[in-house]
């Protein structure tokens, strides 16, 4: 039966929240290379036949930052590996900073937030397509989408798909929702948009009968944990997928249905 571990990072090899060192991050690909995984883009699993029951994981990265080009990029290439990139072309000349004591984020520089992150552009998205790697779409601006009025939902789920798509020059098929924030009428919209498949932040494997709109992904840190959540894909045991939920705060849940 088909289950697939769906994996998601945000920054690899900065310093502070959200980021995963360089050091871990290849811990995990050790890991897959050693276990027989073969990673898929997220239009490349929407595919599989339903009857195929091959060892796949995927490896999705959350908000275009300019350390997945800098960084994630050349250790996928060098284990043959494939990824999905989330992006937020609306940031595109907007360098984000953190708050290193409260973990929040700003828009711009200000007291406090004195951790930079820059966002890769539009060539580093084309190049790495043409390398193989998706791009997918994480809204225009990055909003909490449950929380805006329908009118902005057009610019950030369809504008920004066909932003996208024009300057590929190819369709982007994936979305994923900004903060795991969506609600009913923002799932049509998604729907409507022409995207096939769309990512929460919940924990779950993907299988023959997971909503493609609401597809689960785990957020791992620890190697060790990442091991039993490719385990976790080899059975059917759904006790595994259970005790993965309870996880925390090796798994982090921020998911939100509304």
């Amino acid at each position: 039966m088909l289950k697939v571990p769906v994996f998601y990072y945000h920054s690899i090899g900065n310093v502070g929240p959200e980021t995963l060192s360089v050091e871990l991050f290849r811990q995990h690909l050790e890991l897959l290379k050693s276990h027989g995984f073969t990673t898929l883009t997220c239009s490349e699993l929407l595919s599989l036949p339903t009857t195929d029951s091959g060892k796949y994981a995927l490896l999705t990265f959350d908000d275009g930052l300019l350390d997945n080009y800098d960084k994630a990029l050349p250790l996928l290439l060098e284990y043959g590996f494939k990824a999905t990139f989330f992006v937020i072309p609306g940031f595109d000349n907007i360098t984000r900073w953190v708050n290193a004591s409260n973990r929040q984020w700003s828009d711009e520089k200000r007291p406090g937030f004195t951790i930079p992150f820059p966002s890769m552009q539009a060539n580093h998205r084309k190049e790495m397509t043409k390398l193989g790697m998706e791009i997918g779409c994480h809204t225009m601006n990055h909003p909490k989408l449950n929380k805006i009025n329908v009118g902005q939902l057009n610019t950030e789920i369809i504008d920004s798909k066909t932003l996208l798509e024009d300057q590929l020059g190819n369709e982007v098929s994936s979305f994923c929702y900004p903060k795991g924030r969506y609600n009913p009428v923002v799932l049509e919209y998604v729907k409507k948009a022409g995207y096939r498949s769309a990512f929460t932040t919940m924990p779950g494997y993907y299988s023959t009968s997971t909503f493609s709109y609401e597809c689960g992904r785990f957020l791992v840190e620890s190697p060790g944990l990442f091991s039993r959540v490719l385990a976790g894909s080899l059975t059917t045991n759904r006790w595994i997928e259970w005790a993965c939920h309870l996880m925390q705060p090796g798994l982090k849940l921020k998911n939100v249905y509304m």
